[in-house]
C-alpha cells in the first residue's frame, strides 16, 4: 500500500505542477465565464454617449412624432438623467443624408404620413452595428403608431391596455417532501446542464491523461525501471488514483466556479445536498473509464493510435451532452430511466436526473451499487491486461488475445 501511495504522489504532484492542468483548470474557466460577463461589464464601463436622430416626417404627422419623441424621453435615459437620444428635425432626405455624411447626426428615421395605414418607416445611419439603438426606436414607435390606430377607430387606449396586460406567471418546484420553492424554467435546464458539462470534462481530462502517461513510459521504457520496484497492480491503481485525485481537484474549482455563476447570474442556486451524489458519480464514473484507459495505455505502441480507440468510448460518453435537452425535459421517462441503468452512460444519466427531477433514494442506491459492481468487474479485467501487456513492445496486441488475458 506505500508503494501505491508513493506512485499516487508522485502522479498528482508531477501532474497539478504542468502547464496543461493549470491552463484547463483555471483559464479555461475564467475564459469561459469572461465570455458570459466581459460584454457586458465592457458595455457598462463605457461612457455613455447621446445619440442624435435626425426626422423627416410631414406636418400631418406632428402630434404622432411629438408622442413618440415623449415616449423615448421617457424610456430611454442615461446614468446621468439626461435623454439618451436627441431628435433634429430635417428638412428633407437630402438633407438628412447631408447630416450623416457630416456626422452632425448618427442617423435619420424616414416616417411617412401614411404611418398608420403601411405601417413602413426607414432608418438610414453610416453604422447599423447598433441592434440596441433602431430596436429601441422600432418598439417605441411600434406602440406609437397602434395606439394612434386605436384613437382613429374610437378605441380607447387605457381600456385595450388593461385588457391586454400580461398575467405574471410564477414557477414553483414541489420537492419529495411537499415543499414548494420558487424556480424557472431556465434555470431547471442550466445547473443539470452545467453538471453534466464538469463530470464529462473532468472524467475524460483525467483518462486521457492517464492514457498518455502509460504510453509514454512504456515508449521510454521507463516502464521496466518502476516495474523493477512495484508490481502492475501496484503501478495501475497508483496512477489511476492520483489522477483520479487530480481530476476531482479539477472538478471542486470547476464546481466553486459553476456555484459562483450561478449566484452572479441568480439562477437557481446548486443544492448543496446534490454535491455528496455528485461525488460518489463522479468517483465511480472516473475509475469505471479510468481502468479502460490504463489498460488500453498497455495495448497500443502510440498514443495517436490509442486516441483512435479512445474516441470511440469519448463518442459513447457523449451521448447524454448530445441528448440532455431530451433527459433534462424528460427525466422520469421509460427510456431516460432504462439509459441510467447502462454503466458507462450512469454517472452522467444519474447527475442529469438529480438535478432535474425528485429521484428517489431506492434508485439512486441500485444505480450506485451498480456503479461500484462495475468498477470492480472493470479494475479486475483492466488488471489482467495490464499486467500482461504492460511489457509487450513492438506489437498490437489481438483481440483473441485481449479475451485470453482476461479469461486467464
Amino acid at each position: 500500500m506505500n508503494k501505491v501511495w508513493i506512485i499516487f504522489k508522485w502522479e498528482y504532484i508531477n501532474r497539478v505542477k504542468s502547464k496543461l492542468f493549470l491552463i484547463t483548470t483555471f483559464v479555461l474557466p475564467i475564459f469561459m465565464i469572461g465570455l458570459m460577463y466581459v460584454p457586458t461589464l465592457l458595455m457598462d464601463l463605457e461612457p455613455e454617449t447621446t445619440t442624435k436622430v435626425g426626422l423627416v416626417h410631414d406636418d400631418t404627422i406632428n402630434p404622432l412624432v411629438q408622442r413618440f419623441k415623449d415616449q423615448v424621453g421617457e424610456n430611454y435615459r442615461l446614468k446621468n438623467g439626461n435623454s439618451q437620444f436627441i431628435f433634429v428635425r430635417q428638412k428633407g432626405e437630402v438633407s438628412a443624408m447631408d447630416s450623416i455624411r457630416k456626422k452632425s447626426i448618427d442617423g435619420y428615421l424616414s416616417i411617412p404620413a401614411t404611418i398608420t395605414n403601411n405601417g413602413i418607416v426607414q432608418y438610414y445611419s453610416n453604422s447599423l452595428s447598433n441592434i440596441k439603438i433602431h430596436s429601441q426606436l422600432r418598439g417605441t414607435l411600434n406602440q406609437i403608431v397602434i395606439e394612434q390606430r386605436m384613437i382613429n377607430n374610437k378605441i380607447d387606449v387605457d381600456v385595450v391596455g388593461k385588457l391586454s396586460q400580461a398575467i405574471s406567471f410564477e414557477t414553483f418546484e414541489v420537492d419529495k417532501g411537499g415543499t414548494a420553492s420558487k424556480g424557472d424554467a431556465i434555470s431547471s435546464f442550466f445547473i443539470p446542464y452545467l453538471f453534466l458539462m464538469i463530470l464529462f470534462m473532468t472524467i475524460f481530462m483525467s483518462g486521457q491523461l492517464l492514457l498518455r502517461s502509460v504510453i509514454e513510459e512504456r515508449s521510454s521504457r521507463t516502464i521496466e525501471i518502476l516495474l523493477s520496484s512495484v508490481d502492475p497492480d501496484q503501478l495501475m491503481m497508483g496512477k489511476i488514483l492520483g489522477l483520479g485525485a487530480l481530476g476531482l481537484s479539477q472538478m471542486i474549482f470547476y464546481l466553486l466556479a459553476g456555484i459562483a455563476t450561478t449566484y452572479y447570474r441568480e439562477l437557481a442556486v446548486i443544492e448543496i445536498g446534490q454535491l455528496p451524489l455528485f461525488l460518489v458519480y463522479f468517483l465511480t464514473g472516473y475509475l469505471f473509464f479510468a481502468s479502460i484507459y490504463a489498460a488500453m495505455g498497455t495495448l497500443f505502441t502510440s498514443e495517436q493510435e490509442a486516441q483512435q480507440t479512445s474516441g470511440l468510448i469519448g463518442i459513447i460518453a457523449v451521448l447524454p451532452l448530445i441528448f440532455a435537452s431530451y433527459f433534462i425535459t424528460n427525466p422520469g421517462s421509460s427510456f431516460t430511466i432504462a439509459i441510467s441503468y447502462f454503466p458507462p452512460l450512469t454517472p452522467f444519466m444519474m447527475i442529469l436526473r438529480i438535478a432535474t427531477a425528485t429521484v428517489g433514494a431506492t434508485e439512486i442506491l441500485l444505480t450506485s451499487v451498480l456503479m461500484v459492481i462495475s468498477c470492480w468487474i472493470m479494475i479486475k479485467f483492466s488488471g489482467k491486461i495490464f499486467r500482461t501487456a504492460i511489457l509487450l513492445y513492438g506489437k498490437r496486441a489481438t483481440i483473441s488475445e485481449v479475451i485470453y488475458w482476461i479469461k486467464a
